[in-house]
């Protein structure tokens, strides 16, 4: 049965399994009605970390079996919402694998799959219990319902609900804070649904769904809401292509803007997350269906044939379909599938607003004719597909607004687009196209164009024509930098990751220091040739990258007043933060990332006057990499590290041969021991002065990852100058920790005689050690006992070794060198109860 909550218990169980390293790896695919192999194979392949570029289903499984039968991580694949019976070893799992290195969950509507897939054990997933559901719905519908004149009467509504949770949240949010009459009509209403023709879906959650649908508040919230089930099931929908396909359908009465129509689907897309018929996506920009709630949004879309969806469902073939259903279609969408021919004749859709064929990686042609009678034909989304070219019949779309060609790696020619007069966005993002169309009609009206690896040149010469441009996204721009602004008065959104302009636009002004750099919203611009960002970011940020070599123009400044990600190349001066720096030190405060490398004359990256000033400097920084500055000795004060960067989650700093300490303290800060209390993530490298991590009384209490690459001087990873103090755990929440290529690393802990409780490294999990050819050991057995989570250890190429564990007289307590790839608890006095990886030495 739908809506009972399966898939949301598998979830569940993913993430504790996860959390509590039952499986080495966790795998979760949804299946749904139409059984894709390849697709299966794909997402398990990508989770384990394997490449399949063999087409053979066959040569697959076989792929996939051996990467299970050669790891010695257990798998967990839990394959959601199967409809049928599916042979695992087709693809990839063996019956002699499972129970060993694989177990397998599978979720379904119907008892009768598990029977027939001899599931060893099959748990049936009952409905809520009343006192269960009322708890469910109360906490949808508010408060109100416990009040005197309404909880008998919600009572009733919630038990027509029938125990299924999806029913539950759906009409609870709907409900909540609505009048008692509308309370008794939907009470009513409930009484006498009757089965739907849907299968796997009751007629409560359907009524449930229906009547929420029915209470939206708005033509755009509705329009919003059935625009998601034109992708397929369980798929990530970025809100900014619904924004688009919106825009370009006309659905959005009243905004100017794209920014404002972003913001409107927002809050429409919030909206719909709160009455529960969308859910949060994997990332804030995107959300997804309920595969329940999917089947009734079609239901409910493809009355009087408006919609039809057949997305995901692995057809070859354009659908057939007779003419009266398609007469009144005003959005088709048969994205995700494998078509490969289209009909050669032009195809009757005279209503036909929205076409979406997208990701049919066969298709390869489009016959010549084919839009010709798509005269009304606003949102055309051709992306991941395999076409070369655009046919003649393009420039019959004449009310074209939305064109989407992203990823389309073997196009050629767009210049049939040349008709499109109406066009107001582009996306060729990985489309190599090099036939650009003639004329300047099709560029009159666009508002949004994503060039990223495509038409780069035809665009820096051909700017001016493009005067309507709101949102610009390109990789590179060789062109006066000056000239793209001035025409470009209407930008708001400007992404360039290179811009090549030989008039150094970063040392004079561009226009009036008060216009342009107050309109952009989000911009991401690159004035460094080759200089990729450090960390992976989103689209939704605020990013500079600048060479430091000469004073900065003023609209510079004004930009950097608002920039959030900030990369520094070659800076110039020998304090970062100073007053004297050519960057005011408010910008500073304001940062989320920053980046400063290949800067040889930098010392230190904070000057002492600013302990004087009020704001902050890095108090929002949440990344931070420093590579490549030779002559910087110390990184971040314990004093500045207690002031300021309470949020930093990352650091990372590299080839710095000079480095002495990380966060050196002054006289009177040894009162500071906690620094940095949300990193989770430290990452050194190329430190070759660098002898203690920490002082002796500093802490990072939530540091998870920890790194030491590349000939770090460090000696120990714990390590007291003072042989009689007790020490606390400098990193009581790591759970991994690496270390490669550190010759003087002599110790984990040191000195051993001074640290009389074995309290350290109490959370880690896993321990990586690499070419350490000083190290002779690894831990005392008085600290190893305290390791109580350690599951993998890898050690390899430390030449010294002599034994993992000693006792404190230096003889071995627990196990020496060994090729034993799993530790047997029966043979050896372990310290480590849950180790169940050790890699040979």
């Amino acid at each position: 049965m739908g809506g009972v909550g399966k898939t949301t218990l598998v979830k569940d169980i993913a993430k504790q399994a996860k959390e509590q390293s039952l499986f080495g790896e966790v795998v979760m695919v949804t299946i749904s009605q139409n059984i894709d192999l390849k697709r299966i194979q794909t997402v398990i392949a990508e989770s384990l970390g394997l490449d399949l570029n063999e087409d053979s289903v066959e040569v697959r499984a076989v792929k996939l079996a051996d990467r299970l039968t050669d790891t010695e991580n257990k798998v967990l694949v839990i394959l959601d919402d199967l409809w049928e019976k599916l042979d695992l070893s087709k693809v990839m799992i063996p019956r002699s694998q499972m129970g060993t290195t694989c177990k397998v969950v599978i979720t379904t509507r119907n008892k009768d799959v598990c029977e027939r897939m001899s599931c060893q054990e099959i748990v049936e997933l009952k409905k809520l219990s009343d006192e269960e559901s009322w708890s469910l719905f109360r906490s949808r519908a508010g408060d109100a319902v416990e009040s005197r004149t309404m909880r008998e009467l919600a009572r009733n509504v919630a038990r027509e609900c029938d125990g299924l949770p999806l029913a539950l949240v759906v009409l609870g949010a709907a409900l909540k804070g609505k009048r008692p009459e509308i309370w008794n009509t939907v009470l009513k209403q409930l009484k006498l649904s009757r089965e739907v023709d849907l299968l796997g879906v009751s007629k409560e959650v359907f009524q449930s769904i229906k009547l929420s649908f029915d209470f939206l508040e708005s033509e755009a919230t509705e329009s919003c809401f059935l625009h998601c089930c034109l992708y397929p099931e369980d798929w990530d929908i970025p809100n900014e292509e619904l924004m688009h396909m919106m825009v370009g359908g006309g659905l959005l009465i009243g905004v100017e803007t794209l920014n404002d129509a972003q913001g409107r689907v927002d809050l429409l897309l919030d909206q719909l997350k709160a009455r529960g018929l969308l859910l949060q996506g994997s990332s804030e920009s995107c959300v997804s269906m309920h595969d329940v709630v999917r089947d009734v949004a079609i239901h409910i879309s493809e009355k009087d044939h408006v919609f039809y969806v057949r997305a995901g469902q692995s057809w070859e073939k354009w659908p057939r379909t007779v003419e009266s259903e398609m007469r009144n279609c005003r959005r088709l969408s048969l994205m995700n599938n494998d078509i490969k021919d289209l009909p050669p004749n032009p195809m009757e859709y005279p209503k036909l607003e929205t076409l979406i064929l997208r990701d049919n990686a066969w298709l390869a042609s489009i016959p010549e004719m084919f839009f010709q009678h798509m005269g009304c034909l606003m949102v055309l989304d051709l992306s991941s597909t395999r076409i070369k070219s655009l046919p003649k019949s393009v420039s019959c779309l004449t009310n074209l607004k939305v064109l989407n060609l992203r990823n389309c790696h073997y196009l050629k020619d767009i210049s049939h687009i040349n008709g499109l007069k109406v066009l107001e966005m582009l996306i060729l993002k990985g489309s190599p196209v090099s036939i650009a169309p003639e004329g300047v009609g099709w560029t009159q009206n666009l508002r949004f164009v994503d060039l990223n690896y495509s038409m780069n040149d035809y665009f820096s010469k051909g700017f001016p024509r493009f005067h309507r441009l709101e949102q610009l996204f390109m990789d590179k721009f060789a062109g006066s930098f000056r000239e793209l602004i001035i025409s470009l008065r209407h930008l708001t959104h400007l992404f360039i990751e290179e811009v090549v302009d030989l008039d150094d636009p970063l040392s004079h002004e561009l226009v009036s220091p008060g216009s342009w750099p107050d309109r952009l919203l989000k911009f991401s611009l690159s004035f460094v040739e080759s200089q990729p960002w450090h960390f992976f970011l989103s689209k939704d940020r605020r990013g500079l990258k600048l060479m430091g070599t000469k004073p900065l123009a003023v609209w510079v400044k004004r930009l950097l007043e608002t920039t959030r990600q900030l990369v520094l190349v070659e800076f110039q001066e020998t304090e970062l933060i100073s007053i004297n720096s050519d960057i005011p030190p408010l910008v500073f405060s304001s940062l989320e990332y920053l980046e400063v490398v290949n800067s040889p004359k930098l010392t230190k990256l904070s000057g002492d006057e600013l302990s004087l000033h009020e704001e902050i400097p890095l108090s929002q920084l949440k990344l931070m990499f420093i590579g490549n500055c030779p002559r910087l000795t110390k990184l971040i004060p314990s004093r500045l590290c207690q002031r300021s960067m309470q949020k930093l989650l990352r650091l990372e700093v590299k080839d710095c041969p000079m480095m002495l300490e990380l966060f050196p303290c002054d006289e009177g800060a040894h009162d500071i021991t906690e620094l940095l209390p949300w990193l989770w993530c430290l990452v050194l490298k190329g430190l070759q002065r660098l002898q203690n991590v920490l002082q002796p009384f500093q802490r990072l209490p939530n540091l998870k990852e920890f790194y030491i690459h590349n000939n770090c001087g460090v000696r120990y990873v714990v390590s007291s100058k003072m042989e009689t103090v007790t020490m606390a755990d400098p990193f009581p929440a790591l759970e991994n920790l690496e270390i490669i290529n550190c010759q003087e690393m002599s110790e984990m802990i040191s000195p051993p005689a001074s640290l009389q409780a074995p309290c350290f490294f109490q959370r880690l999990r896993e321990l990586h050690i690499e070419s350490c050819p000083r190290l002779t050991h690894l831990f005392s057995y008085k600290q190893a006992i305290s390791m109580q989570h350690l599951s993998d250890l890898y050690i390899r190429d430390c030449a010294a070794l002599e034994a993992v564990v000693i006792s404190m007289e230096n003889k071995e307590e627990a196990f020496a060198s060994t090729s034993t790839f799993v530790v047997d608890h029966e043979s050896y006095n372990s310290p480590f109860p849950n180790l169940t990886r050790l890699f040979p030495v």
